[in-house]
């Protein structure tokens, strides 16, 4: 019997829609479920190790201030966890990264590759899809 997939796309750079995506993206991974996730457009951007660094996270709620304030585990270390122990791969988004200049090694030390839409469309086939 095949292993369930879920593939989920982050596209939003706010904390809230990143936390969410994160955190069943992990929960899945940690179940048995084989887990791909990519990181496009505005929240490849939360990734980059400035941002991180900087704790400049986009919010759109009070919710968002909150998880900053009270010290939880934010979506990349939910990602870290996950990878650590379950089967999740995270990809960077090729075409967001030639747009903005950026190289792999702006973004923390948690990508598994950079690779364009194509790539995770092949990744992602037989799965089922989330796009946050």
């Amino acid at each position: 019997m095949e292993q369930p997939k879920l593939s989920v796309i982050l596209l939003s750079g706010e904390l809230e829609k990143l936390q969410a995506g994160c955190l069943v993206s992990s929960v899945a991974s940690m179940s048995g479920m084989e887990v791909n996730v990519f990181v496009t457009m505005e929240a490849l951007k939360a990734f980059r190790k400035d941002v991180i660094n900087a704790r400049e996270f986009k919010t759109a709620s009070e919710v968002g201030r909150e998880m900053l304030n009270k010290n939880v585990d934010l979506f990349y270390q939910l990602l870290e966890n996950a990878k650590d122990m379950g089967n999740l791969k995270l990809y960077g988004c090729a075409m967001a990264m030639d747009l903005m200049e950026w190289k792999k090694e702006d973004l923390i030390d948690i990508f598994d590759d950079v690779i364009g839409v194509t790539a995770f469309l092949g990744k992602a086939a037989g799965s089922q899809v989330i796009v946050m």
